[in-house]
């Protein structure tokens, strides 16, 4: 199976996170879009032109990344991300679906800025003053372990919030929105993560695909 994109997208990097975590790394091979970025093939396969997604040995492919995990962690093997409990796979899927929707949304006019697009002052204003600031509540009230997001064990949960925060620790600083000190749970989880060799590979893929896109960029 080919995962299509760039580590540089947190959402590629979800796939990638899940995989390691599942101790099967070589679950999928990491290639560039066809046909190159925003291409007609492109197109073919994921109808926004965004990315990852799969290509299966078959031909056949799948796009959105949470869709690509669960996949994944269905035909690669190796320990499941799908912690066994009902209740507590249910609170794994509203943890990735707060940092999909609330969390997301909440940074959109910072992460336009840094990549070279548009936000207005008071979209910014906005976004560090309430959105941001719920959505990290919200997620602090969510988070129940130091060492996993919910249960004993990774689940699709913490693949989620590593590719997101990588994003929130390289960015937010700048904007003078980092400050966690309002989210204890939130703090302990999160500093324990950034020790994990998981994080620190996916970091270490990230930081050399921002390099490739956007070298000399802060």
């Amino acid at each position: 199976m080919k995962l299509c994109g760039h580590s540089v997208s947190p959402y590629v990097e979800r796939v990638l996170i899940a995989l390691e975590m599942k101790g099967t790394p070589d679950g999928v091979v990491l290639s560039d879009v066809p046909g190159g970025f925003k291409s007609e093939e492109h197109f073919s396969y994921h109808p926004l032109g965004k990315i990852p997604f799969l290509i299966l040995d078959d031909g056949s492919s799948l796009s959105e990344s949470q869709a690509i995990v669960e996949y994944v962690d269905a035909v690669a093997g190796g320990k499941s991300l799908v912690p066994s409990d009902p209740f507590t796979a249910a609170k794994a899927g509203r943890i990735v679906r707060v940092l999909d929707i609330y969390y997301t949304n909440a940074i959109g006019p910072m992460g336009r800025i840094a990549f070279g697009g548009t936000a207005t002052d008071d979209e910014v204003a906005d976004a560090k003053g309430r959105a941001l600031p719920e959505a990290l509540k919200y997620l602090e009230t969510c988070i129940e372990g130091e060492q996993f997001a919910v249960g004993d064990q990774w689940s699709y949960a913490d693949a989620a919030f590593m590719s997101h925060f990588y994003w929130f620790e390289r960015l937010m600083p700048q904007f003078g929105a980092s400050d966690l000190s309002d989210y204890p749970k939130l703090t302990a989880y999160w500093d324990n993560l950034q020790k994990s060799e998981i994080y620190q590979d996916s970091k270490a893929r990230a930081d050399k695909s921002f390099e490739k896109f956007f070298g000399g960029r802060k």
